[in-house]
């Protein structure tokens, strides 16, 4: 069956009563899915709001950004009292007025947002590999007290199995960029993106001529003392040189970072040299085709789109 590519109508209510979209941006490809959502369907760029999680790079969504900064305590109050001061700081930024919600899927901070009376529906949009998942929509009054306590506690996407309370059935759309997204979902509440070279007005290339890029695995598969094994890894499959993209977990504090870095300049060859933060993959494949090397990630579904080659490696 063919996928709508028509505008959601709460998009199309939103634009027509001037309420504001705001935006959940916790990784790349939610930052470019949201980018293309913008674009599409031509969204007021005075009724946006960003919300970047986890110091997500904003710069193809370079609005009006908020930049969510977690207390020292929040997250023992948002387990412990079930409170979310995230969620708090996102509804005062939003200032009082009615919006919609663009989000990956249904965390903590969404829900508390969700729950406000000036919240008119939300919308859920490709994030990567868990946007493929055979993944159920739920019933949020039906999830037992035991399941929202769990779900309270871990506010995470579960690895191990594809069951779990991410994706509220009450959700009015679901957008992504491939006709395989969001597969336990019915098809009139899919809408596909076809503008991906949209986004060549606002990305500017960093690694023409690059070939190969190595991805690190994220910082919780290793011991400390693993880093150099998955280094030595990448390394020898890039003999004509290329550049390393650390996981986001390795830039998550100045200490880790410099650690990464000092480890890496040690063992590195001359040719091969550390990926710019700025640098957004799934973009640079837009303008070069790439051959990325590491684990299995989401990277490994837009290479195969984009036309690039990705090389499954083990590296934990």
């Amino acid at each position: 069956m063919k996928l709508n590519r028509i505008i959601p109508d709460l998009i199309n209510d939103a634009k027509s009563n001037n309420w504001t979209h705001v935006f959940f941006v916790n990784n790349p490809v939610t930052s470019i899915i949201s980018r293309l959502v913008i674009e599409k369907y031509q969204i007021n760029k005075s009724e946006i709001k960003i919300i970047s999680i986890r110091n997500t790079d904003t710069s193809i969504v370079d609005f009006s950004v908020y930049n969510l900064k977690r207390g020292n305590y929040d997250r023992y109050l948002e387990k412990i009292l079930w409170d979310s001061p995230s969620g708090r700081k996102i509804l005062k930024e939003i200032r009082g007025n009615k919006f919609i919600i663009y989000a990956s899927w249904a965390y903590r901070e969404v829900n508390q947002v969700i729950r406000s009376n000036n919240c008119m529906g939300h919308i859920y949009i490709e994030e990567g590999q868990h946007s493929y998942m055979n993944i159920k929509p739920y019933n949020p009054n039906e999830v037992s007290l035991y399941d929202k306590i769990k779900i309270n506690w871990t506010n995470r996407f579960s690895e191990e199995d594809e069951i779990g309370y991410y994706f509220r059935e009450d959700a009015h759309a679901f957008i992504g960029m491939n006709e395989s997204v969001f597969p336990k979902v019915h098809s009139n509440k899919k809408f596909i993106l076809d503008n991906l070279n949209d986004l060549k007005q606002f990305y500017s290339p960093k690694l023409l001529g690059v070939k190969k890029i190595g991805l690190t695995c994220a910082m919780r598969r290793l011991n400390n003392d693993q880093w150099i094994l998955m280094l030595k890894k990448l390394i020898n499959e890039m003999p004509d040189g290329g550049v390393i993209k650390p996981h986001p977990s390795f830039l998550s504090s100045s200490k880790i970072k410099n650690q990464f870095k000092s480890l890496f300049e040690t063992i590195a060859d001359p040719k091969i040299k550390l990926c710019p933060n700025n640098v957004i993959l799934e973009l640079e494949m837009l303008y070069d085709k790439k051959i990325l090397i590491g684990s299995q990630t989401s990277l490994s579904r837009y290479s195969d789109l984009l036309g690039s080659t990705y090389i499954n490696l083990k590296l934990y």
